[in-house]
């Protein structure tokens, strides 16, 4: 009986030592494989959700902090347009005080007598002295050609150097809200190489909306920080068109005869141009009873033509050979718009490495 239960004993032990050496070398084989499935699931998801973070803080960063910087320069360069606009009416305000002066000049009897004598030998041979003669009590008094241009000219130079402070502060203020985070793209980049980035992109824009010639040289001047050429375009943009809507037979006749070449060079043709409107109303006047009003009138209306086509522009029907003249107004809105769609395209793809 004893002899029997022992051999049981011994059986039930031999079959626990069995399954303890098989859940061992189960034990040992798991672990000698390596991690299990859902341990490598684990890991996999963590570099997704690093990878999530990173562009999740880029976005933020970008909402938060570029954006805005961007609208404040946008908003300070259509400030400065304004002041542009501002400082080209006060010019054109200035003309206007010497008009009495001109008026009283050119009706007194030594002007009438200098016009009369000049006249037959113009109406013979075709030439212009009575516009040389009443151009230069024009500069005298009222304005030059170069006076106007050059006004033009100062007021947009203005203008670009307020761009380029936006400029700088909108990028200060970028590199400051990404010190200490990993974007060396930004914090290594320069005032002079993003100015380059902008003005590329500002002709690109230019080049795929077509616009008008004159306001594309004004938009990529405007944007590049180097003028000069694009305050005598716009003079002799609206003195032609100008010229092209001047009513009256001796007016007509004085502008498309030699009038239009009184002194030498593009801005002596554009005042040949007022000084022939000017010479033949006077000449429309001078054999009868001349009233001094008359003169201070019309050049009165003539200086808000010139201005109102310099800020407002010149419809395209007033010559149908030419493209139409925006305006400085339109230009320059149009110049704040370009600079604001570079300012973003440029940040954005340098933050989030996407292109708009």
């Amino acid at each position: 009986m004893k002899s029997m239960q022992s051999g049981r004993r011994t059986l039930q032990i031999a079959g626990v030592l069995s399954l303890a050496c098989v859940f061992g070398a189960i034990s040992y084989l798991t672990l000698k494989s390596g991690p299990s499935p859902p341990e490598l699931s684990t890991r996999s998801t963590a570099q997704e959700v690093s990878q999530r973070s990173e562009a999740d803080m880029r976005q933020e960063l970008f909402d938060d902090q570029v954006v805005p910087a961007i609208r404040e320069a946008d908003l300070a360069n259509r400030a400065a347009a304004e002041r542009c606009l501002t400082r080209i009416q006060e010019s054109f305000q200035r003309y206007q005080q010497g008009v009495k002066p001109f008026a009283e000049d050119v009706t007194g009897l030594g002007s009438k007598w200098g016009v009369l004598r000049r006249m037959p030998g113009d109406w013979a041979f075709g030439s212009n002295s009575v516009e040389v003669f009443i151009s230069g009590k024009l500069e005298k008094h009222v304005f030059s050609a170069q006076e106007i241009q050059q006004d033009i000219a100062a007021s947009l130079s203005l203008f670009r150097k307020d761009i380029d402070v936006n400029r700088h502060v909108m990028l200060r203020q970028v590199k400051a809200a990404t010190m200490g985070l990993p974007f060396p793209e930004l914090q290594n980049v320069d005032i002079d190489t993003f100015s380059r980035q902008v003005i590329r992109k500002v002709r690109e824009f230019s080049t795929e909306t077509a616009t008008n010639g004159v306001a594309n040289l004004v938009i990529v001047e405007m944007a590049s920080s180097v003028g000069g050429y694009a305050a005598e375009r716009i003079f002799m943009a609206i003195l032609v068109r100008i010229s092209a809507t001047a009513g009256g037979a001796t007016v007509g006749s004085t502008v498309v005869g030699g009038g239009t070449g009184t002194v030498v060079g593009p801005l002596g043709t554009g005042i040949g141009v007022i000084a022939g409107l000017v010479a033949g109303l006077i000449i429309d006047h001078v054999l009868g009873e001349y009233a001094r009003s008359n003169v201070s009138e019309q050049l009165l209306k003539l200086i808000d033509q010139i201005e109102d086509a310099a800020i407002n522009g010149v419809p395209e029907r007033t010559d149908p050979t030419m493209d139409a003249y925006p305006g400085l107004k339109r230009v320059l809105q149009r110049t704040c718009d370009e600079l604001n769609r570079a300012n973003l395209e440029i940040l954005k793809l340098s933050i989030l490495e996407v292109k708009t």
